[in-house]
């Protein structure tokens, strides 16, 4: 079956190739902004976006420019792709251009929210986005992750005591960081054996987007799964006599709001899935990228051990909280975040447009945006521009540890990076996201050398990419690892 499913896919690509061929004898350029062909109301144009966006994207940028109209079926989206426009997409007032589309479609995709998105929506916005922001800013972050650093290593050695199997990288990098961010923000009461069902509903989001029926069930199962566990913390209430104030916040919020129990797992639920999305793809392609780059991968190793020296002991740099690790002695580290950031996302958030308005470029040109029309920011496309990044599709360890290194300021600063959103649409997990991706490839790099699984391999494939990727790269498959601890007397 899985055989049949995946010559039918290879099918339909290359017939999107010829499809794609022939639009371009019907492409327009006179009009501003061009529209991309379509022989079938938008719906052929449809087909080819779901089976696969980024190249859709790609051949449509290469047709019609950096900036076009194209009909997705019933969807007419205006896309920008380049650095300077896509920040007038950002500065654009909510009024104008609210994500309200966007998290509708999520919220129903990821927690089967439909009937009650309204009184959802209203409050992740109005009671828990404001929350989150307190509590995940650079100056409130290190009281909310005191204990994440000590949690997260006594995860991975959990993890990591059998040196005699093979070990899923994605599994190594993901799960003890999801374990140990979800205890951090949540306490000690909230479930530590929801990773694989989490991971089963991420898996099938690109599908879900496509609205195609693949993993439909097992990705269902094991939402219906989560929400019970969900539930029952919720209705357990033990979190209340926790001092953390996110999870003292989140509880109140839901008592405020007299919110019932299963709105309450669809707010965690969702709230867990934008936290951790992101964050566990780029912790999984970060040290993918490292150990696919030798040179790369030994120079932060040695910035690494340098830093522990420093500090005196690994036990002790993880005591440190965000602003001690937000330091110029892990710029190469943090340049190896940025730029796995910059070749994973892929696009940012759709918008809708609330009325007719005409949205201001940055060379003064203008954009009439038609009521309900959307509107979307190719950012791949930016990060991939030759002219601003050179050799943008290779992973540069060092391309931002130039940058002159300011405190609570990303060393990607004066570039197109839109990875982690900006302006008033920036995300607001940012910070947190850094971090915590900063500290997992610490533990890891200190402690383990790593060896590929497969005794004849002479190097590192990264795993391919997920053609109906959506929001960041997702994986068809997983990099499998044997970890010998580097240092005896660590009892790992």
């Amino acid at each position: 079956m899985s055989s049949f499913i995946l010559v039918g896919a290879y099918i339909l690509r290359k017939l999107a190739d010829i499809i794609a061929h022939i639009y371009s004898y019907f492409f327009d350029a006179s009009r501003f902004p061009p529209q991309v062909p379509s022989l079938l109301a938008g719906y052929d144009n449809g087909l080819l976006y779901v089976l696969n966006p980024y190249a859709f994207l790609s051949r449509c940028r290469q047709q019609c420019g950096s900036i076009y109209r194209v009909s997705l079926g019933s969807r007419r989206l205006v896309i920008i792709s380049s650095g300077d426009d896509i920040s007038s997409v950002f500065s654009a007032s909510s009024q104008l251009l609210p994500l309200d589309a966007l998290h509708r479609e999520m919220y129903y995709i990821v927690a089967g929210v439909k009937t009650n998105y309204a009184y959802v929506h209203e409050v992740m916005i109005r009671d828990l986005y404001p929350l989150v922001d307190r509590c995940l800013s650079p100056r409130s972050l290190g009281q909310t992750t005191q204990t994440f650093g000590p949690m997260l290593l006594s995860g991975i050695k959990n993890f990591t005591r059998d040196h005699s199997k093979p070990i899923s990288l994605m599994q190594l990098t993901n799960e003890p960081l999801y374990t140990a961010t979800n205890l951090v923000l949540f306490g000690s009461t909230f479930p530590t054996d929801t990773y694989k069902d989490f991971r089963t509903l991420n898996k099938s989001v690109p599908y879900r987007v496509g609205r195609t029926l693949l993993h439909y069930w097992p990705s269902y199962a094991a939402r219906m799964r989560l929400l019970k566990s969900f539930r029952d913390y919720l209705q357990r209430g033990e979190v209340n006599d926790c001092g953390d104030k996110f999870s003292r916040g989140f509880m109140q919020t839901f008592k405020d709001n007299n919110i019932q129990s299963l709105e309450g797992a669809q707010l965690v639920l969702i709230f867990l899935w934008a936290l951790h999305s992101n964050m566990l793809g780029n912790s999984f392609f970060s040290l993918s990228f490292l150990l696919g780059d030798p040179n790369g991968f030994a120079r932060v190793r040695a910035e690494i051990d340098s830093a522990v020296e420093n500090f005196g002991s690994l036990e002790a740099l993880l005591q440190a909280g965000p602003d001690e690790l937000d330091d110029p002695s892990f710029k190469l580290l943090t340049s190896a975040i940025m730029e796995t950031m910059r070749l994973t996302h892929l696009h940012i958030g759709i918008r809708q447009a609330n009325c007719d308005f005409d949205l201001k470029l940055k060379d003064g040109k203008m954009i009439s945006i038609k009521k309900g029309e959307y509107v979307l920011g190719d950012i791949h496309a930016v990060h991939m521009d030759g002219t601003v990044f050179s050799d943008p599709e290779t992973f540069v360890v060092d391309r931002f540890a130039q940058q002159p290194y300011r405190r609570k300021h990303l060393q990607t600063d004066g570039y197109p990076f839109h990875a982690l959103g900006g302006g008033r649409h920036a995300c607001k997990g940012r910070w947190l996201a850094v971090y915590e991706i900063k500290v997992v490839v610490i533990i890891l790099l200190h402690l383990f050398d790593f060896n590929p699984a497969e005794e004849n391999s002479v190097g590192w494939c990264l795993p391919r990419a997920h053609p109906s990727s959506t929001g960041i790269i997702h994986t068809e498959d997983d990099i499998f690892v044997r970890l010998s601890p580097r240092q005896a007397e660590k009892g790992l």
